[in-house]
């Protein structure tokens, strides 16, 4: 591709890092964004924000809930962690759910209206790594955080089957932050085919989560 005379010199000169100082004529002003992409603000730049805000509430409220739970557990505040159970089964409906469909759907918009195709390999480790995350919310967190609050209404705070059930949702929940984060790694990283290094990094954390979560599994809750 050619490059116009201007546009290539303004790339080899210097950046004047005044912000008073003035640019010469037919110069790029590398640190101007409207210099780059123009004053026009693309569909593709909008899907691009809308895709980031909605991962960011859906991983940043998880990630909250899991310090939060984790924080009444080491102290064995059973009150607390009964109360952030039914929480999360109030806003799973309202707000997890909502967030990770709209994270999926704005994502597969962004392919198709990017330049990438949906059988890259970073594409279908995000798809696996929000189809676990999603699978877990419907199938198991939203039934176990109910079947907790019935059993912490029916029996009491001091029943043993709740510090068991609530010990092991927890570990389940690390472990699915833990996969969010990955994801995030991989759609920044978009490794390919030969990137081995940041396929390996990425499976090492996932192995040591997974091993930390048995470990944890085995353990009995601190809530006994």
């Amino acid at each position: 591709m050619e490059v116009s005379e201007p546009l290539a010199d303004s790339l080899h000169r210097p950046a004047n890092l005044s912000a008073n100082s003035e640019r010469e004529p037919g110069t790029l002003d590398l640190h101007s964004r409207s210099a780059i992409h123009g004053l026009r603000v693309s569909r593709y730049e909008i899907l691009v924000f809308l895709h980031i805000a909605v991962a960011i509430i859906w991983l940043g409220a998880g990630f909250v809930i899991s310090v939060l739970v984790l924080d009444a557990e080491r102290h064995g505040d059973r009150a607390r962690m009964a109360g952030y159970h039914a929480d999360v089964g109030t806003l799973a409906p309202k707000l997890f759910i909502p967030a990770s469909l709209g994270t999926f759907v704005l994502g597969l918009l962004l392919v198709a209206d990017g330049p990438w195709t949906i059988g890259a390999l970073w594409i279908v480790i995000a798809l696996a790594g929000w189809l676990v995350s999603f699978l877990l919310g419907i199938l198991y967190f939203r039934p176990e955080g109910e079947r907790i609050t019935e059993i912490v209404a029916a029996r009491g705070l001091d029943d043993p089957e709740f510090a068991a059930r609530a010990h092991r949702l927890n570990i389940v929940d690390r472990v699915q932050v833990t996969i969010l984060f990955l994801v995030v790694l991989d759609m920044v990283g978009k490794p390919g085919s030969g990137d081995g290094s940041l396929i390996a990094v990425m499976l090492v954390v996932l192995g040591v989560a997974l091993a930390l979560a048995a470990a944890a599994v085995r353990r009995p809750s601190p809530l006994h």
